[in-house]
Parts: structure tokens; C-alpha cells; sequence
């Protein structure tokens, strides 16, 4: 169907019979529906108007989707399924760590470090290949070069630690960081990004200035020696959203910074908050501004006030919960969880963000079922048991094969903060996403559209344990529900 330039009126009026026919792929895991006529059958439930106007650019998009690889990088990398996963959604990022105390939990290609050579002993050939991989399917890596957690310290093995800060010494730790820059150089992989020092607030806090002076001055001399081996590097730290943080960098002489990147879970605890907590903290904690933290829009103006330089936003590790010692979150592979992200995407990209890092790509239902407490089964979106995405897994491809960096972002608006809705150009067509926030059904109508449209969703009608998508074609005149916590999309020609 073709829509004029002139304003188009989207309402959307839902009723739906829901019937599992076939998994068309493993990729996409898609399943038929059909639906049916609305004739005054649901006149009770909620109704809600979705307006959409195509004439009116609000933005462009700038978000590509990323992940993290913990635990389970030699997994990812030596599976040929789950590599085709992560291109089937078309993610752009992926980040890993350098070094973990746990043997085999990470890459860690320093087999020893020599604080009096200030040089190490590496083998590369588990990096190297890991690195490939990504790039093979389309992303590229982010590599996060050390950690401070408190115990133990995440340092090379030998690596000395400055008792006066307790970091390691600023020269050891360049020479180190240098090394890894200079070792891609060589072997020709392009990578860019970096991260110094994962979660370095464990080590500052929010204020304590002289270990914020002491943590700038080893990034300093770190991001300075990368840049010595290649300008095309970009270095940065997750947390330097918080207040105290950017601000004492800007104003005594902090290193530039090629990006901004903090970490997002809105709640640490299980049961913290609830569901409605929830999805209104997935759309503005650590997005929006607020007394401890600069959101997205803002942390890039005040880099550009103090610099004159726009730099990117990346939330470079994030998920419903941070909770793990006891288990974590059950809620996390469920609808609510994948509601959630959704809503975290969509603010994103409407603030400008330009990458969005799942943690993590998979983790074990056995596992954690049988030696943790809350029922949880880790952070992944895929089950490391049977290679099966979880909905987190379809929120991310529904966005990733619908959504490209430089689309057209168009006027949309919702009648209830139940039902966020989010429309763009992409390729022709118009897309409208569709995030049901309550758990209740909601009747959601439209007009003005006479041909057959194409939708895609998820929703708690199927369960979590075995996810589909469901797809079909419905005409503009039959009615559809959605039936709770939902993520839906539209897709019209244009």
C-alpha cells in the first residue's frame, strides 16, 4: 500500500486467536497465527489509539546491538550454531574480557608479566581466534582490559600492584594495554574499541576524588600509549556517566574520550521492585538524567561544552537484574524481562544511544536449576543447554533485522503509557513497534490502512521454557488483543 506524505492516522483495534503451527527457522524461530473478526467480542477490555505520522521526522536512529561473551567465549567461539545466531540478529558489538582469576573463564593471552622488563610472555592464539569469529559474523570486538572488584584484583599474572593506590603502576599497565594494541597491528585485525579497567566505580565510588585522580592518571597514561601504536583506537570506561566522575575528569585534565559507556540493571537484588518499577526504570534510570547520573543527551553535551567533541554513548553491559550470588532473576529469559529490554532499546534509540550490549549470549538452565536457589538460569538470552533462544534472544532480532543506523525515525504516540509504540523507515517500509508494559490485555485500534499488514510478536501465550515468534498477515479491518506483556511489530509498505 502506498501512504501519502500527509499525516497518517494509525489506530490499532486487536483481537486475537492464537494458533502454533511451525517453527519456520531456528534462527528466527517463527510461528503462524491466524486472527479474527472483533465484532463487539472485547469491547470491555482497555482500549488504547496509537497515531503514527510518517510526514513528521522526529530522529535518526544511531543504534547497533551488541553483546557480551563471560563465561562462555570458548563456547560462542567454537560453535557454529551459536555464531550463526548472533548473525541472524545482525549484532554489531560484542565484548569480552581480557582476563578473569578463574582458569579458562576468559582469553587471557599474558601467561606472565614482568614488572622489571615492564613487558610480558603472551600467546595470542585464543584471542586471535576469538576475534576472527566476531568479525566473521559482522561485529566487531570490545575489549575490556582489566578490573577492580575488590577480591581478587582482575591483573595479568605477575603484574605488581601500587600499594599507594591500589592500582597497578601507571608505566606496567600502559606497556601492557600498548601490548595488546600493537599485537592487532601486527597481525592486521582491526580492532577499535577499549575499555580501561572493567567497573572502575568499585574502586573510586561516587566522589572520593583522590581515587578518581588516581584511576585518570593510569588512563591517562594507558589511552596515551594505545594512541602512540594507532590513532584509530577508541578508548573509554563504563561509569563515566556518573556526575562526580565526568565532571572532575573535564575540569582537571582528564584523557579524551572516544566514548561514554556506563552499565545498566535496574534492580540488584531479586524482587527489588516491582514489575511496574521495572519497566518505568528500563526507560529512564541511567537514559534520562537524574541526580547521580547524566543521561544519555546530556553526558554528550556536556562532553561537547568542555571539548568540543560529540562522542559516541554505549551501554556496554546490561540486563534486567544484576542478581547472582543466590541465583539470578527468573524473570530475566520471561516475558516481563524481554518487555523490559524492548523498552530499553526503544528509549535508546530515541536519546541518540549507538550501541547496546546484552550480558550475556547464553547460560545454562541445568546448571543453575540445580545449584541455585531463585529458580534463575543465568543471564543468557540463549540456553547454553540446547542452543534455544529465550525471548530476550527475539526482542534483539525482531530490532537487529528491521532497524539499520542512519533510519528515519517518525512520529509516534500512544494514548496510555501502557503501550509504547516506536515507528521508522527501514528499507521502503514502515516499521511500528509495539511494547505492551501491562500485564492485563489491552484492545489497541487503528484506521486508515486498507491492506494487509505484516506482524510479528511475542507474547506470554507461549512459554518462556520454548519461546517462538509468531508471525502472520492480518487485514487492517480484523481485530487483534494483545494478551499482556507484549512486543509486537508492524511492518507496512511505503
Amino acid at each position: 500500500m502506498e501512504l501519502s506524505d500527509s499525516v497518517k492516522v494509525v489506530r490499532i483495534a486487536c483481537l486475537v486467536v492464537i494458533l502454533v503451527l511451525s517453527i519456520v527457522s531456528v534462527s528466527a524461530s517463527l510461528q503462524s497465527f491466524s486472527s479474527v473478526s472483533s465484532a463487539g467480542v472485547v469491547s470491555y477490555l482497555p482500549r488504547v489509539d496509537v497515531t503514527v505520522d510518517v510526514s513528521k521526522v522526529i530522529g535518526v536512529n544511531n543504534l547497533s546491538l551488541g553483546f557480551q561473551l563471560d563465561f562462555e567465549w570458548k563456547k560462542w567461539r567454537d560453535s557454529a550454531v551459536r555464531r550463526q545466531l548472533a548473525g541472524d540478529v545482525g549484532f554489531k558489538l560484542v565484548r569480552i574480557f581480557d582476563w578473569r582469576s578463574q582458569s579458562g573463564a576468559s582469553p587471557d593471552p599474558c601467561v606472565y608479566w614482568n614488572e622489571t622488563t615492564r613487558s610480558g610472555v603472551f600467546n595470542w592464539a585464543d584471542v586471535d581466534l576469538l576475534v576472527t569469529r566476531i568479525f566473521e559474523v559482522g561485529a566487531e570486538p570490545l575489549i575490556t582490559l582489566g578490573g577492580y572488584d575488590m577480591q581478587p584484583k582482575y591483573l595479568p599474572n605477575g603484574m605488581a600492584t601500587n600499594p599507594a593506590t591500589g592500582l597497578p603502576y601507571s608505566d606496567s599497565w600502559a606497556a601492557y594495554c600498548e601490548a595488546w594494541v600493537q599485537h592487532f597491528k601486527d597481525v592486521g585485525l582491526p580492532v577499535r574499541f577499549y575499555e580501561i579497567v572493567n567497573e572502575a566505580w568499585t574502586y573510586y565510588g561516587w566522589n572520593n576524588y583522590t581515587r578518581i585522580g588516581y584511576f585518570m592518571s593510569l588512563f591517562n597514561t594507558a589511552t596515551n600509549a594505545m594512541k602512540s601504536v594507532s590513532s584509530k583506537v577508541m578508548v573509554g570506561f563504563d561509569g563515566a556517566n556518573r556526575k562526580p566522575v565526568l565532571d572532575y575528569w573535564l575540569a582537571n585534565g582528564g584523557a579524551e574520550l572516544d566514548f561514554i559507556s556506563f552499565h545498566k540493571y535496574d534492580s540488584g537484588t531479586i524482587g527489588e521492585y516491582s514489575d511496574e518499577v521495572m519497566l518505568n526504570r528500563a526507560e529512564n534510570f541511567q537514559i534520562e538524567t537524574s541526580s547521580g547520573y547524566y543521561g544519555i543527551q546530556d553526558v554528550q553535551r556536556v562532553y561537547f561544552n568542555a571539548r568540543g567533541k560529540w562522542v559516541l554513548v554505549i551501554n556496554s553491559e546490561s540486563n534486567f537484574s544484576s542478581a547472582w550470588e543466590t541465583g539470578t532473576d527468573p524473570k530475566i529469559q520471561q516475558m516481563v524481562g524481554a518487555v523490559w529490554e524492548a523498552l530499553v532499546l526503544r528509549k535508546g534509540i530515541l536519546e541518540g544511544l549507538n550501541y547496546n550490549v546484552y550480558y550475556s549470549f547464553s547460560s545454562s538452565a541445568s546448571w543453575e536449576k540445580a545449584n541455585k536457589q531463585s529458580g534463575g538460569v543465568g543471564f543468557g538470552m540463549i540456553n547454553d543447554d540446547d542452543n534455544k533462544p529465550w525471548y530476550p534472544y527475539h526482542v534483539q532480532w525482531m530490532i537487529g533485522n528491521n532497524l539499520s543506523v542512519g533510519d528515519q525515525i517518525v512520529e509516534a504516540n500512544s494514548s496510555s503509557d501502557n503501550l509504547k509504540a516506536l515507528a521508522w523507515i527501514n528499507e521502503g517500509k514502515l516499521k511500528i513497534l509495539l511494547i505492551c508494559k501491562s500485564n492485563e490485555p489491552l484492545l489497541v485500534y487503528f484506521q486508515g490502512i486498507t491492506e494487509v499488514l505484516t506482524l510479528i510478536r511475542i507474547d506470554s501465550t507461549i512459554p518462556w521454557e520454548t519461546p517462538v515468534l509468531q508471525v502472520n498477515q492480518i487485514n487492517s479491518t480484523e481485530a487483534l488483543v494483545l494478551q499482556g506483556y507484549t512486543v509486537a511489530l508492524l511492518s507496512i509498505s511505503y
